[in-house]
């Protein structure tokens, strides 16, 4: 595997983890993985990602919107889409 895919995979469950514990909150956790995205240019990464993203962003735009914290289902949401990304970030280590 490509030595800038595996810093970035390090960085990208780094975010993961530090929204679980609250150190990052949803909008710069969603900017991140983008930026990181952004570094990886690759293309099959990016459309992996997308919707991934995408669901967290609308997530994070409602709740924006609305002026409140994230619900529980919003949390689970999340979380989901958290765990989608790991799953992918496993794909591309082991690829």
């Amino acid at each position: 595997m490509d030595e800038l895919l595996v810093r970035q995979a390090v960085v990208l469950r780094r975010l993961v983890s530090d929204y679980r514990e609250g150190v990052l909150g949803l909008n710069n956790l969603v900017q991140r993985i983008e930026a990181v995205g952004e570094v990886l240019g690759v293309e099959p990464w990016t459309d992996a990602v997308f919707p991934i993203v995408l669901s967290m962003e609308q997530v994070n735009a409602a709740a924006l919107e609305a002026k409140r914290v994230l619900t529980e289902a919003d949390e689970a949401s999340v979380e989901n889409s958290l765990s989608e990304l790991e799953a992918l970030i496993a794909r591309f280590e082991s690829a």
